[in-house]
């Protein structure tokens, strides 16, 4: 019931608070799904372009934010999306790894960062992997997953560079320029000057 209330009015209010708040998480599911294509231009009932880039230039949510930048049909929006990857990324490679026993609560949490940025790693290898052999499944499928991690990333962290790399892989996947037309080829002159024959003269004047 709450579900098709939220389909219904496509708020875009309404689905960002129920996307937090909602405690059944089929319909925070749902509403997050809504919320996501509301703000992405992806919904027929999206706020104006203008109200969207606005939302998204102070957006905080990075898994918003990415799928923003992935699917808006609209290349300004993509591009301020990306361009917020860009600038929210972690350009080393380290792993922090502490020195600290395992029941040290601080270590815990640093261990949880380790494994997640692990899983974004393996999210976006798959995702290119997927690209160059053009299977559009699997990337949809690893898309989906890299999101859910991107939104457990601590938000006091930088992202792992890898974010913004694949984001725009996935664009340049997704919204290749047209290719242009084809044109067939100038019609060639197909004029024959008219055939000579060297006749004998009897033959072209009988007697």
């Amino acid at each position: 019931m709450r579900r098709a209330a939220l389909s219904r009015c496509a708020d875009l209010a309404v689905a960002q608070e129920a996307s937090y708040t909602e405690t059944d998480p089929e319909n925070r599911t749902h509403a997050r799904a809504l919320y996501f294509s509301l703000m992405a231009g992806t919904h027929e009932q999206a706020p104006s372009l203008a109200t969207r880039q606005r939302l998204v230039h102070v957006q905080t949510d990075r898994a918003l934010i990415l799928h923003v930048a992935i699917y808006s049909p609209e290349q300004g929006l993509r591009e301020l999306a990306q361009q917020r990857l860009e600038g929210d990324r972690c350009e080393g490679t380290r792993e922090v790894i502490a020195d600290l026993g395992l029941s040290d609560p601080i270590f815990n949490k640093l261990r949880s960062r380790v494994v997640l940025r692990r899983a974004i790693v393996t999210a976006a290898c798959e995702i290119e992997r997927a690209l160059a052999a053009d299977n559009a499944d699997s990337a949809l499928s690893w898309t989906d997953a890299l999101e859910r991690f991107v939104g457990d990333w601590p938000a006091r962290w930088p992202l792992p560079h890898y974010v913004a790399r694949v984001s725009g892989l996935l664009q340049q996947a997704w919204f290749k320029p047209p290719a242009p037309p084809l044109t067939p080829p100038p019609l060639q002159d197909t004029y024959f000057p008219p055939l000579r024959f060297n006749l004998p003269h009897s033959a072209t004047h009988p007697t």
